[in-house]
């Protein structure tokens, strides 16, 4: 069971979500808060597997909120949006949001990016992606990296996770165990000294490992 903390200011979008996540036999609601200020007390004590936040509320927002939840050692958070929240979900990018998915997404794509997220994959809505990818690539340093450090193996895991394929489908792609997938990739956010998946789509993104189709390369 995939334990879910609810975080949004809305009680119409909490009470919708609850709805949509109880026809999954998977995933339970643990909790629910209205602002972000409330996030790491709940996590705390109710010990959710992943966190599901709204971006915009009135005391603290979701960027600042995913930032206090992951120095804390918490779970992933999956940043809910609208279609006008480029730069502050680049934000939440940078405060190391696992991933986001807009509101207004079908219910089935809610669901697989909360259990994807929980799985400790990312999750980046295609339908803002390469807008938000641009607004963090505005504020983020971009030094120049030599490639040639990673494999050939750890490169094309790497661009399979700017295409947005989880290690399922790069396990089956690339005709290797999970397992296997798991250890490259930990290796070569390691080597590229990146923070976690997220930053490594940004990655494959600013160094042309993925073109603007979402193609390898």
């Amino acid at each position: 069971m995939i334990r879910v903390l609810l975080v949004d200011d809305q009680q119409v979008i909490r009470e919708g979500l609850r709805s949509l996540i109880a026809t999954d036999p998977a995933l339970s609601v643990v909790a629910e808060c209205t602002d972000g200020d409330e996030v790491l007390d709940l996590v705390a004590r109710t010990r959710p597997d992943v966190v599901v936040m709204d971006i915009r509320m009135r005391r603290m927002d979701g960027a600042a909120a995913t930032a206090a939840v992951r120095a804390a050692g918490g779970p992933p958070v999956l940043v809910l949006t609208t279609f006008d929240d480029d730069e502050t979900l680049a934000a939440a990018l940078r405060a190391g949001a696992a991933g986001f998915v807009v509101k207004s997404a079908p219910g089935e794509d809610i669901l697989r990016a909360i259990t994807t997220v929980a799985d400790g994959d990312a999750w980046i809505d295609p339908s803002v992606a390469g807008r938000v990818l641009a607004a963090y690539r505005q504020r983020a340093p971009h030094d120049p990296v030599d490639l040639s450090i990673l494999t050939e193996r750890e490169l094309e895991v790497l661009r399979a996770i700017g295409r947005g394929r989880n290690n399922r489908e790069v396990a089956a792609e690339l005709f290797v165990s999970e397992a296997t997938v798991k250890t490259h990739l930990g290796r070569t956010l390691t080597k590229l000294n990146l923070r976690d998946r997220s930053a490594a789509i940004v990655f494959a993104h600013d160094h042309r490992l993925v073109d603007g189709t979402g193609q390898g390369r």
